[in-house]
């Protein structure tokens, strides 16, 4: 799951180098030889176990034929439903080049899959290996965002932890995608304290948060009360929502998400953690005052997606989805309950929501066959199974 190398072409597919005026130890210590490539390529999914065991005896064996050997059987097991096997390549890397297993980030992130598919693994170990190898925001997040869809909140927390202090210091890293570290972060610290008390109060988060410093959203206290159902939505008709200015309708949008989260909880029996998981994906789709060109004259214009916007999440943005399913899972499942919440509220008429949902339930059932990537095979039956008949009685 998102494993990339950006800086090196994968070894089978270069073109030999001129190795003429190079010793004979240069070139063993150069990576594996192009013609093991090309057995690998045309071995079956047993020869390629036993190819990817011997090469890592072999003394030009280094982190790129770590991560090029193991992306290619890593995709012959899944696809042959042999997973599980690969953890065993890797502890035969372990031992016969520890060195290599160790230095290559790719190898971290295989354990922690692991650990996330496998019985009785230690997910915190494998997630917090992965944060103080790499520091990667992309990375981490997108492990942490597998944990929290499961609601494995300590795990999530200890990752994200163990990497905020390179991602804050990280100059290379974008400010959006900071800003998105910082989010998910403060949600899960939030989530796995009130789980631990649920009368968690305000300080007490203050306190939790100070590693984050200046950077803590100035809605978290809001957030606090409305996340955990301790609060409700002021109400409002749809047309106070329809008159509202953009800014006070952001600041709206974000308290009804929230306000939809406890329901997501005892309504659909979503684990704590996987709710934050709309944020900010979730807030994408919505078309707020923008939308339909502006001139919206029902609360449903603002707050249901577009048809044709909600067609090109799903058709368009695939590679987007690869990077962070988890994300796009949770966004997809809490469509139909954000109207339903919202036919709750008065702020869409039933049969509003269930001429919307026909449709956009037709939509999204092109989605569940593109989680195949997300080496998570549980999130593919999950969605399949929650779109699965779901057109027919929305809002009814």
């Amino acid at each position: 799951m998102g494993n990339k190398r950006h800086d090196k072409a994968p070894r089978g597919q270069r073109l030999p180098t001129d190795s003429s005026g190079a010793t004979g130890s240069e070139r063993e210590a150069s990576g594996l030889p192009l013609t093991f490539y090309e057995r690998l390529a045309e071995a079956s999914v047993d020869e390629k176990l036993a190819l990817a065991r011997e090469a890592a005896s072999h003394p030009g064996f280094d982190e790129e034929d770590a991560f090029e050997v193991g992306s290619r059987v890593e995709e012959a097991l899944s696809a042959a439903g042999r997973y599980a096997e690969f953890e065993g390549l890797l502890d035969a890397w372990k031992e016969r080049a520890p060195k290599v297993h160790d230095a290559e980030p790719a190898v971290r992130t295989w354990r922690a899959e692991l650990a996330l598919r496998l019985p009785g693994r230690d997910v915190k170990e494998a997630l917090v290996s992965v944060a103080r190898l790499t520091g990667d925001a992309e990375l981490v997040s997108r492990l942490a965002e597998w944990c929290l869809f499961r609601g494995r909140l300590d795990e999530a927390r200890a990752g994200l932890m163990e990497a905020w202090p390179r991602v804050r210091d990280d100059e290379t890293v974008a400010e959006w995608t900071r800003v998105d570290y910082v989010t998910r972060s403060v949600l899960t610290c939030m989530d796995a304290a009130f789980r631990e008390s649920p009368d968690l109060s305000v300080d007490q988060l203050d306190a939790l948060l100070v590693p984050f410093a200046q950077v803590v959203p100035l809605w978290v206290r809001e957030g606090l009360l409305l996340r955990t159902g301790r609060a409700q939505w002021l109400r409002m008709t749809g047309q106070q929502v329809v008159d509202l200015s953009s800014e006070a309708f952001f600041d709206e949008q974000r308290v009804l998400v929230m306000a939809l989260e406890p329901e997501l909880r005892a309504r659909h029996g979503w684990p704590l953690g996987r709710t934050q998981l709309l944020f900010p994906e979730f807030f994408n789709l919505l078309p707020g005052p923008f939308g339909h060109h502006g001139r919206a004259e029902r609360a449903m214009f603002l707050l249901l997606p577009v048809l044709s916007d909600l067609e090109h999440w799903v058709r368009g943005m695939v590679e987007e989805r690869a990077l962070h399913p988890h994300i796009h899972a949770a966004t997809a499942l809490a469509l139909r309950p954000w109207g339903e919440f919202l036919v709750r509220l008065g702020l869409v008429a039933p049969e509003e929501l269930a001429r919307w949902w026909e449709r956009a339930w037709q939509i999204l059932s092109a989605l569940p066959e593109q989680f195949a990537a997300a080496s998570d095979p549980l999130l593919v039956e999950e969605v399949r199974s929650s779109l699965q008949g779901g057109g027919s009685d929305a809002g009814r």
